[in-house]
């Protein structure tokens, strides 16, 4: 017979960690990633726990920690996961590229005439709302926190519409945003002034020594949605994907090798 005290020790290792990077709101990522959670969890035949951090920081902090057992980080946060052992088992496609936006009035044609405009941007943990720009504006020795009005808000509608009112002078987007049908009708107001290198879709990642059968069944659930069905149409969607793909760590490679001497990395 088994000790009574071996069952909650098996219940917590029989529970799944997903933590989804707060990309949106803690309420707006449960309500996109229970239904991916529920499907893993019926799969498996164990209990998946859906769970995000406050911000990019306290997520890393966690990560790290190796609090969580699947992940969805964003690309730079998976970057600064690796030490502690997470492997990438699936990612969306098709990439994406950042670009920086202007009003088709607009006097900017090129990145050195952003100096002393308003430009808003994503984040600084955004690679393609903001990274890419700060090392494109390094190698013409512009300082974006200096020589711009830089600010940053966090949302692509504050910034597509702030730029769209000339509340902003430029924005600093994921381009394939203004394919969105929320912004579709308003995209011919916007001209494109520099864009980044392709960049690939946020990874799916396991901690390391998962067993291979949970890591293989996670990722059959993963690339099994289907864009036909209505629920699985929605995380797509939300994710700004249109599938999800088996991948390896060796995918992000030639990506890193294109952000590695950033500043980013050094300063933080």
């Amino acid at each position: 017979m088994a000790l009574p005290l071996s069952c909650p020790a098996q219940e917590t290792n029989e529970t799944i960690r997903f933590a989804v990077f707060p990309y949106k709101s803690p309420k707006s990522v449960i309500e996109v990633f229970s239904p991916l959670a529920a499907r893993i969890e019926k799969r498996l035949g164990k209990k998946v726990l859906l769970v995000s951090a406050t911000d990019s920081e306290a997520f890393l902090k966690k990560s790290l920690a190796g609090e969580y057992d699947l992940a969805l980080p964003s690309i730079t946060v998976y970057y600064k996961m690796l030490p502690a052992g997470y492997t990438a088992i699936a990612k969306g496609i098709p990439s994406f590229w950042g670009g920086v936006i202007v009003r088709q009035d607009s006097e900017i044609k090129t990145i050195e005439q952003c100096k002393g405009k308003k430009i808003a941007a994503i984040g600084e943990h955004s690679y393609a709302g903001y990274m890419f720009f700060k090392a494109q504006l390094d190698e013409k020795r512009i300082d974006s926190k200096k020589d711009l009005d830089l600010q940053f808000v966090g949302k692509l509608d504050t910034i597509i519409y702030g730029v769209l009112n000339k509340k902003y002078d430029g924005g600093v987007i994921r381009l394939d945003t203004l394919e969105m049908k929320d912004f579709a009708p308003v995209k011919d107001q916007f001209r494109i002034v520099s864009r980044s290198a392709e960049v690939p879709q946020f990874p799916f990642v396991v901690k390391s020594g998962m067993d291979q059968r949970t890591a293989s069944v996670i990722r059959e659930v993963l690339t099994s949605l289907s864009p036909d069905k209505p629920e699985d149409l929605a995380i797509l969607k939300s994710l700004q994907i249109k599938k999800i793909v088996a991948a390896t760590k060796e995918d992000y490679d030639p990506f890193y090798k294109v952000i590695k001497n950033h500043a980013f990395y050094t300063h933080h």
